[in-house]
């Protein structure tokens, strides 16, 4: 549990840079091209170690807040050309908003597919993997440890296609996530089952069954777009978004 503390010790620091990247543009009056602070000027302005600013560039890149160019030289993404005006707590809403939405996109054109290959040719090994990662899910009462064993899962589906062009693509999707997902599992409800969200997947590559196997994983995914939609909506559609779902999205 000690390097779970950590991990999110560490989340919080990011977090907090984050915020102040934000803030920074906000107040600046920043706009897309624009350069910022060096990383070694953040990294004395906010106080935080080399490590906590890598993770919160790599969220803010995710979001389209920021680019870095080969020299790592920081500038203003294009997102940021939508919300000029907004506050930072507002404009990191929104930008994490888009982002999740297209990123559950990708995953939901990417991730049936990559399960029903993974059915067709999982092996023994990786089967039994999976069912122990699903065991220890439903011991587990610790968000970070969800967090990490959900992540797990994934690799060790995106292993069984033995597809490596599609298991680096599955990575990169996976990484760009990563980073937003240590919010939506803290803002899960008490009584959510991460195994049970996981189970029918598993059965489905237990059974070898293709067509199972994407409908699973469809679904799953469709948790996870609700999940965003309830979740992380902007302001303006708060109104009309579906009321919050039960769930730790994978």
């Amino acid at each position: 549990m000690e390097s779970g503390s950590k991990s999110l010790a560490r989340a919080g620091l990011v977090d907090q840079a984050v915020d102040a990247i934000l803030v920074i543009i906000a107040e600046g009056g920043l706009r897309p091209g624009d350069h910022l602070p060096s990383q070694a000027d953040l990294i004395k302005q906010l106080g935080i170690g080399r490590t906590s600013l890598r993770e919160a560039i790599q969220r803010l890149v995710a979001l389209g807040a920021i680019t870095v160019t080969p020299g790592k030289r920081m500038a203003v993404g294009p997102m940021i050309r939508r919300n000029r005006h907004a506050t930072a707590a507002e404009l990191e809403a929104s930008l994490r908003h888009a982002a999740l939405q297209e990123l559950a996109e990708v995953r939901d054109l990417i991730e049936p597919e990559a399960a029903a290959l993974a059915a067709q040719r999982i092996e023994d090994d990786l089967v039994l993997r999976i069912e122990a990662i699903v065991d220890e899910m439903r011991r587990s009462k610790d968000p970070a440890t969800d967090f990490h064993l959900n992540a797990q899962f994934h690799a060790a589906i995106a292993e069984a296609t033995r597809n490596e062009a599609l298991r680096h693509i599955l990575q990169v999707v996976a990484d760009m996530l990563s980073p937003l997902q240590h919010h939506m599992y803290e803002r899960s409800l008490e009584d959510y089952r991460a195994d049970q969200e996981h189970l029918p997947i598993l059965l489905a590559l237990k059974d070898r069954d293709a067509d199972r196997a994407r409908k699973a994983m469809h679904d799953h995914i469709g948790i996870f777009s609700r999940f965003v939609a309830s979740n992380y909506a902007t302001p303006s559609e708060s109104e009309t978004a579906p009321p919050n779902l039960v769930g730790r999205s994978s």
